[in-house]
């Protein structure tokens, strides 16, 4: 018998090399680098260091296309600009679906929300009214100024509290929700004001901030090795259905509070008064099917989650970066005194007119990446890659993050340099910089977040001074684990009011 174990121990392990370096060369695989990323490896460096930064190591020692093992799944990793532009530019819709993660069936309305649906009409439907409907600049600027007004919120707040030192990750957090919240349904966010009456309105921010974790920070073990799913191993499918019971609630109550309104819904077509749940609650009237109530709470929610905790990271990131380079921050603010001067705040139109300042949120875009190795797609057919045989349903991952420090195409890649940026008419030339992704599956909002992160990041250098709570550098170096590229640590800043400014700060 113990030889019999021997024989079929031998056996396996014969087949597992054969598997791993003689099958793809027979079917013209990329290469698949004999690595600790199996499952275990995987959720090791998942767990212990960021997975960009692992990844990106990998390539440069084995080439910028790979074809990785995680558990049971084949995935692809593309980490240079000419292979993401090959990718982009021949196998975009073929790669436009998502891998059937436990986070997108349990936080994507199984499988059909705009961020985990797969690449057929009803997620067209959704992208089509998300980009042009939902998320265009004049939902920010209306009569009532969604985003002036929160920011304005913010300035004043700053000016009126009593602390020289302040932390600045939960503030952009409930300024980022703030600014969607009253676009999505004209309700302001102040949490210190709360009564009984909002508690709805926490409950969707503590929804919006955890699943954004759980989807990024946490792997989903069942996915890689599915026989887990047989030993009832499925603890973090039920932490995930738990939270979305949260969150569908919460939803559904201001979806309620809105409709309770409105008793005539307005005609749909968009107007700027009219707030996004209005609009979407308007068009189910005559298209039921295509705006139930399902797919309005579920696309607001993936909207609100996606959207919230991103910006404010971006936000975070940029404001680290400026306090260890005050010569860059005192160039921003001059640029803003000489264009908007002292009398005013700045405003929305000023934006276009400040191209230090964009090119402050460019370069921080390019360092920090909040989505790394960008959202994974799935290929829905057998394809080709770099002249790669790629099969059907592989998992995709880009690493921006690896592309977007390339020596060979960003000079002194790992320096906070924003005048880059003054030189380099379009940014995404040569897939150089993409850090909301490429094609059909790039994020809807990319244009609106940077619109919120450039105008709050303008306004605050603009009405304050910041400086560093002590004479060491903010460490950078310290971010969290897992697929979104968040700062460890909240970043703390001494605050206070320019003179120029405190006469326009004492009117908010």
């Amino acid at each position: 018998m113990e030889t019999l174990y021997f024989y079929v121990l031998l056996l396996g392990l014969a087949w597992s090399i054969f598997n791993r370096y003689v099958i793809p060369k027979m079917r013209n695989l990329p290469p698949t680098p004999f690595s600790p990323l199996t499952l275990m490896g995987y959720l090791w460096f998942y767990k212990q260091q960021p997975l960009h930064r692992t990844l990106s190591q990998i390539a440069s020692r084995y080439g910028p296309i790979l074809l990785l093992q995680f558990g049971c799944k084949r995935v692809l990793l593309v980490s240079s600009s000419s292979a993401a532009e090959e990718l982009f530019a021949k196998n975009d819709l073929l790669f436009a679906d998502r891998p059937k993660l436990i986070t997108g069936k349990e936080f994507g309305c199984n499988y059909t929300s705009l961020a985990s649906a797969p690449h057929d009409d009803h997620w067209l439907h959704l992208r089509c009214v998300s980009t042009l409907e939902i998320l265009p600049f004049h939902r920010l600027s209306g009569p009532d100024g969604s985003i002036a007004d929160e920011v304005k919120l913010l300035l004043g707040g700053l000016y009126r509290t009593e602390k020289e030192i302040v932390e600045l990750k939960s503030i952009f957090l409930d300024l980022v929700f703030g600014v969607m919240m009253k676009m999505f349904a004209g309700k302001r966010f102040v949490e210190k004001k709360m009564t009984a009456k909002d508690e709805q309105i926490k409950l969707l921010k503590d929804y919006v901030i955890c699943s954004f974790r759980i989807t990024t920070g946490e792997p989903d073990v069942e996915y890689f090795m599915p026989i887990l799913k047989f030993l009832g191993l499925r603890g973090l499918e039920r932490k995930c259905n738990k939270l979305q019971k949260q969150g569908d609630a919460a939803m559904d109550s201001l979806i309620k509070e809105v409709r309770k309104k409105i008793p005539e819904f307005s005609n749909g077509s968009g107007e700027t008064e009219e707030k996004v749940i209005e609009f979407l609650l308007a068009r189910q009237k005559d298209h039921p099917r295509c705006y139930s109530d399902k797919t309005i709470r579920g696309l607001l929610l993936v909207l609100l989650s996606a959207g919230t905790t991103t910006s404010a990271s971006i936000l975070e990131w940029a404001f680290s970066l400026l306090l260890n380079h005050p010569e860059v921050l005192h160039k921003a603010q001059s640029e803003i005194d000489n264009h908007v001067g002292n009398d005013r705040f700045l405003e929305e139109s000023d934006i276009e007119h400040l191209p230090y300042l964009r090119c402050i949120v460019k370069e921080t875009l390019r360092l920090y990446p909040t989505a790394p190795l960008l959202v994974p797609h799935e290929s829905s057919e057998d394809c080709k890659v770099g002249g790669y045989h790629v099969p059907k349903e592989t998992m995709l991952m880009v690493n921006v993050w690896a592309i977007q420090n390339d020596p060979n195409i960003w000079a002194e890649p790992t320096k906070f340099n924003p005048e880059r940026f003054r030189e380099i008419v379009d940014e995404r030339d040569g897939f150089k910089l993409m850090p909301f992704g490429y094609g059909r599956r790039s994020c809807p909002g990319k244009h609106m977040a940077v619109h919120v992160i450039t105008l709050a990041l303008g306004s605050l250098i603009h009405c304050f001074e910041w400086e560093r709570i002590s004479e060491e550098m903010v460490n950078l170096s310290t971010e969290q684990t897992g697929l979104a590229l968040l700062k460890e640590q909240p970043l703390m800043a001494k605050c206070s009011p320019r003179c120029t400014m405190e006469k326009l700060l004492r009117q908010v």
